[in-house]
């Protein structure tokens, strides 16, 4: 094997473990309030009436959302409510 092919594939490994390692890392589990894990497309109930700023849409206590998408951050989900995609922090939701 020739030593370039031989860096380039330890250079491959080495970045594929880097990122098997970010989305295997278990700080990067997102859960809501109770602390159960939450997944892509789970449903989830808000336990809090939310006023969202900048609009007048206002989020009920006890309202269900289906179909959430985990983001970036593991407090927060993206989700769609009353046909607006909105971030929701997950301590204001309860997995159904």
């Amino acid at each position: 094997m020739h030593v370039s092919s031989l860096a380039t594939l330890q250079t491959k490994r080495y970045l594929r473990s880097l990122v098997d390692f970010s989305f295997n890392s278990p700080s990067m589990e997102t859960k809501d309030c109770n602390g159960n894990i939450l997944s892509q497309g789970d449903s989830v109930t808000v336990i809090k009436t939310l006023k969202v700023k900048g609009s007048p849409l206002t989020i009920k206590q006890g309202q269900t959302i289906k179909n959430i998408k985990l983001t970036d951050d593991p407090d927060e989900v993206d989700c769609k409510v009353d046909g607006s995609s909105i971030v929701l922090r997950t301590e204001f939701l309860r997995k159904k």
